[in-house]
């Protein structure tokens, strides 16, 4: 059992930090500024905003034509004017705040080698998993707020493995394949890749379902009268006209609720070569937006394979359960079977995740000096990207002799010792349902003897023992 003292602040700073990450995002309270605070009032104001210049131009153009208006064309155009400067305004503060977002998201997952950067993305990606106890209480809501940044941190992994593939008829991926060129030291590739690689990815991934907060969607999601649950499962008809909803409305924030950044200076020069490179980017955000949904460039699959997986990881289906997370991977796998997705980056995102994902708590047999399976079992959480074979997860062992444990290395958890696979557990029923029943009581302090079937868990909670401080270190830096 875990208890913080009421003197200890629960979290670590880097939990801490991904935290409020989620809260500039997508918070709790969406009252709070944050990105997605930004779109609903955006799609909630914004057209309002414009129909009220457009009135006030008709009011214009009808004053200009009368003798005695011109009076009244002035004060017109100096409202036309002041309305017109507070719209730019806070488009410009939408797009500040997503690119403040995005850095934030590099700043959390990128370390100076690839190896660092690996680590990074592991501590963010199973901070995110181990902060939420899976179906409990408004688990769909929480995992809702998730998705968005752990998406994002996955595309971004899966962006660096095109660096490994051949992309010659894809001019889109052309433009990512170079992104590794930035661990060569050479501050120019970094900039060249933060601007023209990660924030454009990073943004879409977190923008993909933006277009749900448009008045439209809302409405079909919670019901006229606020009081449907929006996480219920839809009819076909209903579901399709939400997709075509959420399509629509998320190219129309990305177009006109975004656009370029504001320029600061008066280098007429160079301001025109700032509106070239960041219109070229806008184009490019909007292709890979648009091929996430209709992948006709390849590109989109970029965002779509790391969306697919993770609307399993941290699914808001009523019958989410944890023990069904490992099988994340079957489904991408299946897809490219089929030709949905490109076979090589779905080969290549299982290599990244495995089987098992980021903050997923294993149970296992541990083994004597002599390699032989000792009469017990310990419990580890998965920590690393990248496993050597996607079915043998690295993970950090968190109990030793039964006790839990808040220190240790990373070890790769054998397929032959995981009690995820059920040969692995009938191995232990060998050892007498008197000494599981002993494991079960030192390891679990709500353990009832009526629970057989949990006698030998094919996986843990790991929830509990990360909300505890001096438990959340579960990352060392590559030496």
């Amino acid at each position: 059992r875990f208890t913080v003292s009421k003197f200890e602040h629960p979290d670590n700073n880097y939990t801490l930090q991904v935290k409020q990450l989620i809260e500039e995002v997508h918070p709790k309270d969406d009252r709070h500024e944050s990105v997605y605070g930004d779109a609903k009032r955006y799609f909630a104001e914004v057209y309002a905003q414009q129909s009220a210049i457009e009135e006030l131009q008709k009011q214009l153009t009808r004053a200009e034509q009368q003798k005695k208006g011109q009076v009244k064309a002035e004060l017109l155009r100096k409202q036309i004017k002041e309305l017109s400067a507070a719209h730019e305004d806070l488009r410009h503060h939408r797009v500040e705040r997503l690119h403040s977002v995005a850095l934030k998201v590099i700043a959390l997952c990128e370390g100076e080698s690839f190896e660092d950067t690996q680590m990074l993305s592991s501590k963010f990606l199973g901070t995110l998993m181990l902060i939420t106890r899976g179906p409990e209480r408004n688990f769909a809501s929480l995992h809702q707020r998730l998705k968005p940044l752990y998406k994002a941190v996955l595309a971004l992994r899966l962006v660096d493995k095109v660096q490994d593939m051949d992309v010659q008829g894809n001019r889109y991926l052309r433009h990512v394949k170079d992104s590794l060129l930035r661990f060569k030291g050479d501050h120019r590739n970094y900039k060249k890749w933060q601007e023209e690689v990660a924030i454009p990815i990073i943004s879409c991934a977190l923008l993909q379902d933006i277009g749900l907060q448009s008045s439209e969607a809302l409405r079909i999601l919670h019901g006229d009268d606020n009081k449907l649950d929006e996480f219920r499962v839809l009819d076909e008809p209903t579901r399709k006209q939400l997709l075509k909803i959420n399509f629509t409305q998320t190219l129309e924030y990305l177009k006109n609720g975004l656009g370029l950044p504001r320029y600061i200076g008066n280098d007429k020069a160079e301001r025109d070569r700032f509106v070239q490179r960041h219109t070229a980017l806008n184009v490019f955000m909007q292709t890979l937006m648009k091929d996430t949904y209709l992948s006709k460039n390849g590109v989109g699959e970029l965002i779509k394979i790391p969306q697919i997986y993770t609307s399993i990881v941290l699914s808001t289906k009523p019958d989410f359960s944890k023990k069904n997370l490992p099988k994340g991977y079957v489904f991408i796998e299946q897809l490219a079977k089929k030709g949905a997705l490109n076979a090589e980056l779905a080969k290549a995102f299982v290599q990244i995740v495995g089987y098992f994902p980021l903050g997923f708590g294993v149970t296992y047999i541990p083994r004597n000096e002599k390699g032989v399976d000792r009469e017990q079992y310990e419990c580890a959480i998965v920590t690393r990207l990248n496993p050597p074979h996607p079915a043998e997860p690295v993970g950090r062992p968190v109990t030793r002799n039964l006790s839990y444990i808040s220190s240790g290395s990373d070890e790769v958890i054998k397929k032959s010792s995981n009690l995820f696979f059920p040969a692995n557990r009938k191995k232990l029923m060998r050892i007498g349902r008197e000494r599981l029943m002993e494991i079960m009581g030192q390891l679990s302090g709500n353990f009832s003897p009526e629970a057989v079937d949990d006698l030998i868990p094919c996986c843990w909670e790991p929830a509990d023992y990360f909300s505890f401080k001096k438990n959340q270190n579960l990352w060392n830096k590559v030496r």
